[in-house]
């Protein structure tokens, strides 16, 4: 399994590495013969003492490094000295953020945020650090508005070059990481060859060593591998130079992958095992979890699961105690793939469902696309600075350019008109949009659940049946594949589908329940449109949670339609144990049902687009009367049109 990704994230944390960017004129010395936080200490010894913390102090710091770094926020609150309040709290947000203690790392560069004042350095510095924190945690929307952020400050930051070039080389490689996570290699080689430069002009070797390993990344992405390992060999060189052990746990992975695909198995085991050695000692669960990773799929290829289980097990339970669902995905695959190994199959295919869920919450459609429109709104951001600075500058020399600044004038709001234009017509698109993803999440979900009652047909050994059980699944997908581009279909090929669908579980669950479906002769089915697939989910909830328990035969599922005004109202009942015993026991299991969190996003969607509201409302029919059991779902449809 090539675990790239997972360096996406610290290449991001890299960056940070090679500048505290605490002062423009910082320096490291402590106060002569004292320590620092042992006496009360005025406000410039306040500030002297910050400057003691070093990048490679303080990243990597133990509890004594926090415990000084505490101390000195609590003397500057005492002085009511913001600044050092605001330093204090972006140290200690990345140490935090390097214990995988987001929450709290997030709290203190917001702090850092709220106590900065004026000072760009400082606000330009929390920023960056929050991009990279968001990063780690899955949501690149939230990274890259801080680091866009932060990348508008550094263009415009009146003070130190060095500063500014520093901080525009952090945002541009957080921004050259996300297109690479996007899939799009291309644009990030631009964005890293920019860095790099920029580093090279600095002698910055840690920012170099941070742009080959990137721009190795992207050429393994263009399947270039043998230019790729040029680049890690390249980085591995300067982070020698350095001293990183981070550094050298990333390259060594990285060269190590590159063997794996070539098939030299056991030089790339002997690169992990270095990398291993190097990531216990930066204290990164997320270099440690890839590196686990690494040694337990290349275990796997040597055909030694027994020693490949440790390091799989180890890599999923940093997943779980990341949260990264980045992590967790590959986590479960590879754990999938070692129980396929041992020939467990009914486990692997529970792995791989985990994973598979897991991934389900990736997406990377929306992420692209809100990427590219913050570029091209930094870049016109960019042009109108520039044409504003140039008019006042004309104005200056002569009156005569009167004429062209009317002409610009005009042009600014003929590019209004437009933009609002624009911006109505991508609107009208993203609802769209969203309504094809949320029919991209149901139409995976159900087809699960179908291959599950598949495989537990298959598991009783009835090939007959179970043709005749693939025969309705194959009709089924058909008739979802067709209609996953609808956004309605008539209430005909709905009704089909579910009568389908209902089919194919009458038989996994031996004839166990009945159904029956009532029309009112006043609807036309032809002439009645509503989403794909929405009453499946309701549906799926009363035969698995309803009658799940019913074995005698004696479950039933009625599904009425009736027509009132321009309503259609359906009515979906059961005589299972009831919505609320339901309740409680997925509460015991631990289960949580997507299709009806699904299905209230579809409604959204489609007041947003049709302008027309769905109600629906679900009862425990034991709430009604005592004597009675089961569940009933009720749904009020307008009428919809294709066209509206």
């Amino acid at each position: 399994m090539a675990f790239k990704k997972t360096l996406f994230f610290t290449l991001l944390l890299l960056a940070f590495l090679s500048e505290p960017l605490l002062s423009a004129n910082a320096g490291y010395d402590t106060i002569p013969g004292e320590n620092p936080v042992e006496k009360e200490l005025t406000i410039p010894q306040l500030e002297e003492a910050f400057q003691h913390f070093k990048s490679d102090d303080y990243i990597r710091s133990v509890d004594p490094e926090e415990d000084r770094i505490k101390r000195l926020i609590n003397q500057s609150e005492k002085l009511n000295y913001s600044r050092g309040i605001a330093l204090g709290n972006n140290l200690l947000g990345v140490i935090y953020r390097d214990r995988a203690e987001y929450a709290k790392a997030i709290e203190m560069h917001e702090k850092a945020l709220s106590n900065a004042g004026t000072d760009t350095t400082i606000i330009i510095y929390a920023l960056n650090n929050l991009g990279v924190v968001y990063r780690r945690l899955d949501k690149p929307k939230q990274a890259i508005d801080y680091h866009m952020q932060a990348l508008n400050l550094a263009e415009s930051f009146p003070g130190s070059p060095d500063v500014a070039k520093r901080s525009i080389n952090i945002a541009l490689n957080s921004i050259g990481n996300i297109n690479l996570s996007m899939g799009q290699p291309e644009k990030a080689l631009e964005v890293f060859k920019q860095s790099l430069k920029l580093e090279v002009e600095q002698n910055n070797n840690l920012g170099i060593a941070i742009n080959y390993q990137n721009m190795g990344l992207a050429y393994e992405q263009l399947g270039k591998p043998d230019v790729a390992l040029e680049y890690y060999q390249k980085s591995l060189r300067h982070n020698e130079i350095i001293n990183s052990n981070l550094g050298r746990s990333i390259c060594y992975n990285s060269i190590g992958e590159i063997l794996f695909l070539r098939g030299q198995l056991v030089e790339a085991l002997e690169h992990y095992q270095k990398a291993l050695v190097y990531s216990y000692k930066t204290e990164d669960d997320y270099h440690i979890s890839e590196t686990h990773a690494n040694l337990g799929n290349t275990y796997l290829k040597m055909g030694q699961p027994e020693r490949a289980l440790p390091e799989i097990e180890k890599f999923n339970e940093i997943a779980h105690k990341t949260h990264s669902g980045f992590l967790l995905k590959n986590s479960y695959k590879l754990l999938s793939d070692y129980y396929e190994t041992k020939g467990e199959y009914k486990n692997a295919i529970e792995a791989f469902k985990t994973s598979v869920l897991y991934n389900d919450s990736i997406i990377n459609e929306r992420n692209t696309r809100y990427l590219t429109e913050l570029q091209t709104i930094y870049e016109a951001e960019k042009k109108q600075q520039h044409i504003e600075l140039l008019t006042k500058e004309n104005q200056i020399k002569s009156q005569q350019l009167f004429v062209f600044l009317l002409l610009v004038l005009l042009l600014f709001f003929i590019v209004i008109f437009i933009f609002i234009f624009l911006k109505r017509q991508q609107e009208k698109q993203r609802v769209d949009l969203e309504m094809k993803l949320f029919r991209s999440l149901m139409n995976p979900h159900f087809i699960f659940n179908a291959l599950a009652s598949i495989q537990s047909f298959l598991y009783h050994n009835d090939p007959e049946k179970a043709a005749t059980y693939l025969g309705y699944f194959s009709k089924l997908t058909r008739s979802i594949l067709k209609n996953s581009t609808k956004d309605l279909i008539s209430l005909d090929e709905e009704i089909s589908m579910l009568k389908n669908y209902i089919e194919i579980e009458q038989m996994r669950k031996r004839n166990g329940f009945t159904y029956e479906i009532i029309m009112d002769d006043a609807i036309e089915p032809d002439f009645v449109f509503v989403p794909p697939m929405v009453l499946q989910p309701f549906v799926e909830n009363a035969i698995h949670h309803g009658l799940g328990e019913i074995v005698d035969g004696s479950g039933k599922i009625t599904v009425k339609l009736l027509q009132s005004g321009k309503t259609i109202r359906v009515e979906i009942s059961d005589n299972g144990c009831g919505i609320n015993a339901s309740m409680k026991q997925k509460e015991n299991t631990g289960h949580k049902s997507m299709g009806i969190g699904i299905f209230k996003e579809r409604i959204r969607l489609i007041r947003k687009k049709f302008k027309k509201s769905v109600k629906f409302a679900i009862v425990d029919l034991n709430e009604i009367d005592q004597h009675i059991n089961g569940t009933r779902v009720t749904l009020d449809f307008p009428l919809l049109e294709p066209n509206d």
